[in-house]
This record gives structure tokens, sequence and C-alpha cells, in this order.
């Protein structure tokens, strides 16, 4: 029995040890074809149990990320579809500002569209971000996202299923009016998941 139990939890850190619980991400949709989709799923830096940067605050060498655990999208209206990824996510570069030097680990998909339960449509507004991803999930105590920083609202999720919204994406002019990409309106984009936000768009000097 023992040996069972622990060969069960080395299992399980092996598939979801990288991504914190309720690792919330965004997909973008860059393109389709009559049966496709073809999708760039991103997770911001922060849902990662390791941070990619050591004392001194330098990137370390590390391309891509092994991750072998589902990972669900998902809209307002709950699950949209789910999949366990066959290849590595890549730790990409997305943005170089005064913030410093950003990271994000990065997949890019093709995914046939009759596998989806609704149909995706990217909102052009938010750089064509059409819905949400979990990775590491679990439906328990889910915190709701505070409201209180944004009436901006551009897309809502609802990632357990409850009828209820687990997080959004809001918008916000950025004041050095740089935003990195199309469409060029100014706008940050940020992802709100319980009291904290993540931002999605390279914006500032």
């Amino acid at each position: 029995m023992i040996k069972t139990l622990t060969l069960a939890f080395l299992t399980t850190v092996s598939a979801f040890g990288q991504f914190l619980p309720n690792s919330v991400g965004v997909v973008y949709l860059t393109s389709e074809s009559t049966d496709s989709y073809n999708l760039t799923i991103v997770f911001p830096n922060q849902v990662l149990v390791k941070s990619f940067k050591d004392a001194n605050n330098s990137i370390l060498t590390l391309d891509t990320l092994k991750y072998r655990g589902e990972i669900t999208l998902f809209d307002k209206n709950g699950d949209l579809l789910t999949v366990e990824p066959k290849t590595n996510f890549l730790i990409q570069l997305w943005c170089d500002n005064d913030g410093g030097t950003q990271y994000r680990p990065t997949l890019k998909t093709s995914t046939k569209k009759v596998q989806f339960k609704r149909r995706l449509t990217g909102v052009s507004k938010i750089q064509n971000i059409a819905c949400f991803v979990i990775a590491n999930r679990n439906k328990q105590n889910v915190e709701q996202p505070n409201y209180k920083e944004s009436n901006n609202i551009e897309l809502e999720g609802d990632f357990n299923n409850d009828g209820k919204v687990d997080c959004f994406l809001w918008t916000y002019h950025d004041e050095a009016e740089n935003c990195d990409g199309e469409p060029k309106n100014q706008l940050g984009i940020n992802l709100q998941i319980g009291n904290k936000y993540f931002g999605l768009r390279c914006c500032g000097p």
C-alpha cells in the first residue's frame, strides 16, 4: 500500500508540479480555417511554482516547460474543451521595457472546431483573445475576482461550471500610449484572478 501511494504521489507531482493550483491564462485566436482554430495559449509567469529568475533577478537558461497534465479552455459559460498537450510550453520572451525583461509559458496549437462545445470568436479590442485556459484545475474553494479594480471588463470566464465568474479581463489606458502590436488603441490588458491581476500586453516606455 505504501509503495502504491508513493507512486501515485510522484505521478501527480510530475504531471502538475509546474503550475500552481487553478493557474489561469488566456487563449489568442491567431487564425482559423474551415475546420480548425490556430491558437496561442499563454500563462502569466507568476502562476508557475518556480520562478525562472536567479538571486540577481536574471532569467535562468530555460527554453521549455514540460507539462503532462490536462488543460481546459473555458469561457463565461464554462468548459469549452479539455486536452492534454503533447508538446512542451515554450518559455517565451514577450516584453522588454522599463519594467524589465519578461518571459511567459506559451503554447501554439491547431485544434479541430468540432472538438469545441461552442464556437470561438476573438475579441479584436483585446488582441483577439477568445477565451481562457486553466492548468492544474481544482474546482473547490475558488476565489472570486475583485470587481473593484475596473469597470472596463471585456471578457469573463467560469472554470468550475457553477454559473459564477471566476476570472475576467479588463482594459486600461496606457499613460505612455506605447503598447505593442495591434490594435493600436493603446489599451493595456489585465487578467484578474481573485485580488491579483497580471498584465497581458507589453505597454510603457
